[in-house]
């Protein structure tokens, strides 16, 4: 395989997550801001919101597990990565992150960890996806592509 084919791959993916909502044009731009001065760039902001995410979704779980949470601090928590999703252009999660804030606005203990298992399972499935991007990055720099 050369590395027209890899791109045309690469491409296809992305229009993909993008058609399904799991990524917007957010995502797009932040890898036209990948060239030669920075060539890991993407995979560094990757790696960033794939540890910020997980780091935050086990302390929404661990908050909202508690007898009596303080949705103050839940919401706040929230909105942080609410930002960074949508700064991402993690579409879907994003958008959960907007119903979770509601539920913590209305104090609603159970559907707030039915979002969270949501958002949990929305980031598995971004997750998985980013990888297959970053292994197709990986192998279309080794072929030579730019």
């Amino acid at each position: 395989m050369d590395a027209a084919a890899v791109q045309q791959m690469i491409q296809q993916l992305l229009a993909h997550s993008v058609q399904e909502g799991l990524l917007d044009d957010q995502f797009l731009q932040l890898i036209q801001l990948q060239d030669e001065s920075n060539p890991d760039f993407v995979a560094e902001v990757v790696e960033l919101y794939f540890e910020d995410s997980a780091s935050k979704l086990d302390t929404l779980q661990a908050r909202l597990a508690e007898p009596a949470p303080s949705y103050s601090q839940i919401d706040a928590l929230v909105h942080q990565f609410k930002g960074s999703s949508a700064s991402f252009g993690a579409h879907t999660m994003a958008g959960l992150c907007v119903q979770l804030r509601d539920a913590c606005h209305a104090h609603n203990q159970a559907a707030c960890q039915q979002l969270v298992g949501q958002l949990r399972e929305s980031f598995g499935v971004l997750k998985a996806r980013l990888e297959q991007f970053m292994q197709l990055e990986r192998q279309r720099k080794q072929l030579g592509g730019s």
